[in-house]
């Protein structure tokens, strides 16, 4: 992506795990952190799952102490934020915006490279700021800067401080987050109607490129920009460009949970293997990606997106009836079939999904399920398809996987039990291949 210098980079650059001899430092800190990790589970006594949940636990503690550890600075300046941070959390907001040549300083001369670095880029990445964020700001700068109101628990300020756009402390026994002058001061400036006007066209692209990531899985830059475009007003589109939009996505990959940036593209965050993908799709090179209407993109880049579809709807419906889930976990398990459907798994392994979470020991409600989860498939905007559905496909070429309710009943099957062609072999081992095709 060289060549859009102006986009608002260089944090994102960190998020995708670009390397460098500016970087060296920040890779051992990672690599520390995972041999804690395997040193204190090796201690532990219990399961690797529990181990891992309660490690997890201890890191979500030991992030809020880490937030109370500092005293509010009397000033709101950014050389007084700076200064009450640890050198470790500078050389953090130095990496984030790569302030190179700056490794060695001590504390203080590192404080006074970085303050001129947070101000100048501020005004750039202010440029890509999406609804939830600029509303944040707003009411920081009608508090003076100042809250007492955000939550310890929205890991995604952390984000913020890594640019050292916000910071807090302790106020007594209070936990106070605060913008510093100089950012505050960039904020106001840029505030018109035209600038909010600018906010949310960035939040109406981000949530449209995630909607149809939901249904391609992985676009490069180029494509997605293109994709995104077509479902603009012309007035729209003449307002952003593509270094624009690429900085939109960066953000919005950094704050919300639906996008993951990639060096050359993009990818719905359910994505497990971008480059596999991508491989299965231009072996499809004769197949156009799913054309979606704006409704449908607008629908699909949601938070926690689960399609409103009456395959989906009669999946989960079952879920509530059959075991008694409430619609929200029942929601969650029809998420998760999807998500291994999406990412090219079968209907054997969905049932095998269902069978490791205990829903497939009623023999009944087992055979009751499995039609629909035909249903769901055969009506699934599925990635390796280009997001089309197999039904679609099918219509459209006479190819594709549709699933007969009439046969469904072999994906009972376990991988590993007796072929029920009575070969005598593993079912895995034998027609399961023929089976899914």
């Amino acid at each position: 992506m060289a060549g859009h210098g102006n986009m608002p980079c260089l944090v994102f650059l960190c998020k995708l795990g670009e390397k460098g001899g500016e970087h060296e430092e920040q890779e051992d800190r990672k690599k520390g952190k995972v041999r804690f990790l395997e040193q204190e589970m090796k201690q532990m006594d219990m399961a690797p799952e529990e181990s891992l949940e309660q490690l997890m636990q201890q890191g979500v503690e030991e992030r809020k102490r880490q937030l109370r550890r500092h005293k509010l600075p009397e000033k709101a300046t950014l050389a007084a934020m700076l200064t009450a941070m640890t050198k470790a959390e500078l050389d953090d907001i130095r990496f984030n915006l790569n302030v190179t040549g700056a490794s060695s300083l001590k504390k203080a001369e590192l404080v006074e490279r970085l303050c001129p670095a947070i101000t100048a880029f501020s005004e750039r990445w202010m440029m890509s700021l999406l609804e939830e964020e600029y509303q944040l700001f707003r009411d920081l700068a009608a508090n003076g800067g100042r809250s007492e109101a955000l939550s310890d628990e929205d890991d995604r300020l952390d984000y913020l401080r890594g640019l050292g756009f916000l910071s807090c402390g302790m106020d007594g026994e209070k936990l106070i987050w605060f913008m510093p002058e100089e950012v505050l001061a960039a904020f106001r400036q840029m505030d018109t109607e035209a600038f909010h006007e600018r906010v949310l066209r960035n939040t109406k692209v981000a949530r449209l490129a995630a909607g149809l990531l939901y249904a391609y899985g992985y676009l490069n830059y180029e494509q997605l920009f293109e994709t995104v475009c077509a479902h603009l007003t012309e007035e729209e589109r003449s307002r952003v460009t593509f270094a624009d939009f690429v900085g939109i996505l960066l953000n919005a990959s950094c704050w919300k949970n639906t996008v993951a940036a990639l060096p050359q593209g993009v990818k719905y965050y359910t994505l497990i293997d971008e480059e596999e993908l991508e491989n299965e799709q231009l072996r499809r090179s004769d197949l156009d990606f799913a054309d979606l209407t704006y409704e449908e993109a607008w629908a699909a880049g949601a938070d926690s997106y689960t399609p409103d579809t009456p395959s989906c709807r009669a999946l989960i419906q079952f879920f509530m009836q059959a075991h008694g889930y409430d619609v929200l976990k029942a929601a969650d398990v029809a998420g998760e079939i999807i998500i291994l459907l999406q990412n090219g798994g079968s209907l054997q392994e969905a049932v095998d999904y269902l069978d490791e979470i205990g829903l497939m020991k009623d023999e009944d409600k087992a055979d009751a399920v499995i039609p629909l989860l035909a249903a769901l498939n055969n009506a699934a905007r599925l990635w390796p398809l280009k997001g089309h559905t197999p039904e679609d496909l099918m219509a459209m070429t006479g190819e594709g996987r549709v699933i007969p309710f009439d046969k469904v009943h072999k994906a009972r099957v376990g991988r590993n039990d007796p072929c029920p062609c009575g070969s005598g072999k593993k079912y895995k081992n034998c027609c399961l291949r023929k089976d899914e095709q």
